[in-house]
């Protein structure tokens, strides 16, 4: 390393080191990062946040078919409580030579969110800390907790994310992974499975007919494409502003932007996810998923097979590796655990891609009816 390139690491932990110290001060505290979003839990919103989320499972997309399981109103899918706030801090709003990833997000539900029901969260860092890695990069973890409530300011969902600060100086490459092709044969496997997508829906699964070891019934989500992308970011809110108004809504947390490589034009980080050119800008092939996408996209392996009458109480998910423009990730489910006394079911989640790297890890528990 020569001199100069010393002189300018100094430059970047000193950066990093007076971030660090500001974020550590926020430990404990409400952290207001962003406005909320969607505060009226309406059919309209249910159903954009299903679309967004590749889920159409009619319990949320179907108001006859709600009415028909007793439940009278369009139920929301667990993690649409995501609309009213995203489930994610990112430490002091200060520029420093940070790259964030979404390391995993974890949500314990207390009840359900139907149509007609009003959402309010409060936001707050519940820890920091930091690690290097084995290449000795600098990650700091900033861990948020997002209270959930309804109109009866009743708890419905606790989340906690976990978000990655890691050191990137100039363009450095994040991820090498060739961006998968697929021909005809490939293409009418994928649409014939999911065509033929399993979903319990009104048949009950009883806690009684539940055995540890056996596999629930996988799915497949991807290859993930722009259009997915944006759909999320209209479910969820309007994640960036346009034109000036976003601009000078940028220029009050400097921390959420970053920098077009082409033209040094400052712009929501959200829009790597999005566009190719702003994800090479990140060191990444493709535009990629993040952890609040992937959990929104994992859920249907659980809500699927436990069927309308079974109740998601927790859900984590972990992300190993970012999912690619054009990845393919069968997500699958083993049962691992029965609580007789609380008939809880546990399941161990995992992720493949097509290639057969892991890509994703996780948990659930399901509460499930009993027989009598």
């Amino acid at each position: 390393m020569t001199a100069h390139q010393q002189v300018d690491m100094e430059q970047v932990d000193a950066a990093i080191d007076a971030w660090k110290a500001v974020t550590e001060e926020m430990t404990g505290k409400i952290v207001e990062e962003r406005q909320p979003w969607v505060s009226s839990v309406t059919e309209d919103a249910i159903k954009h946040f299903a679309y967004g989320t590749d889920d159409d499972n009619p319990l949320w997309t179907d108001s006859g078919y709600a009415a028909g399981t007793g439940k009278e109103k369009n139920q929301a899918p667990p993690a649409f409580v995501f609309v009213n706030r995203y489930p994610i801090l990112h430490g002091a709003p200060m520029k420093a030579p940070l790259a964030s990833l979404i390391g995993g997000v974890e949500v314990e539900w207390s009840g359900n969110v139907y149509a007609g029901d009003t959402l309010s969260s409060e936001p707050r860092q519940k820890e920091f800390f930091e690690k290097r890695n084995k290449e000795g990069r600098r990650l700091n973890f900033v861990i948020s907790e997002i209270d959930y409530r309804n109109q009866d300011n009743a708890l419905v969902a606790r989340a906690t994310g976990t978000m990655i600060m890691a050191t990137q100086i100039g363009l450095q490459t994040m991820m090498e992974h060739q961006v998968p092709r697929y021909d005809d044969g490939a293409l009418e496997q994928l649409e014939s499975t999911w065509r033929d997508e399993y979903r319990r829906g009104p048949d009950t699964l009883f806690f009684e007919d539940v055995e540890t070891g056996s596999d629930i019934p996988p799915i497949v989500r991807g290859p993930l494409t722009i259009g997915d992308m944006v759909a999320w970011n209209a479910a969820i809110g309007p994640s960036y502003k346009a034109g000036r108004w976003g601009y000078l809504d940028l220029s009050k947390a400097m921390h959420t932007a970053m920098f077009n490589p082409v033209t040094g034009f400052p712009v929501k980080y959200s829009q790597q996810h999005e566009d190719t050119n702003m994800a090479a800008g990140r060191g990444m092939p493709a535009p990629f998923d993040n952890g609040v996408m992937r959990f929104g996209w994992v859920a249907p392996l659980v809500t699927n097979w436990m069927g309308d009458d079974g109740f998601l109480k927790r859900l984590k998910v972990q992300v190993i590796r970012p999912g690619l423009y054009g990845d393919l990730t069968t997500y699958s489910g083993r049962i691992t655990a029965r609580d007789d006394d609380t008939h809880t079911v546990t399941l161990e989640i995992t992720g493949t891609r097509q290639d057969g790297m892991v890509n994703t890890r996780g948990d659930a528990e399901v509460v499930l009816p009993g027989r009598v």
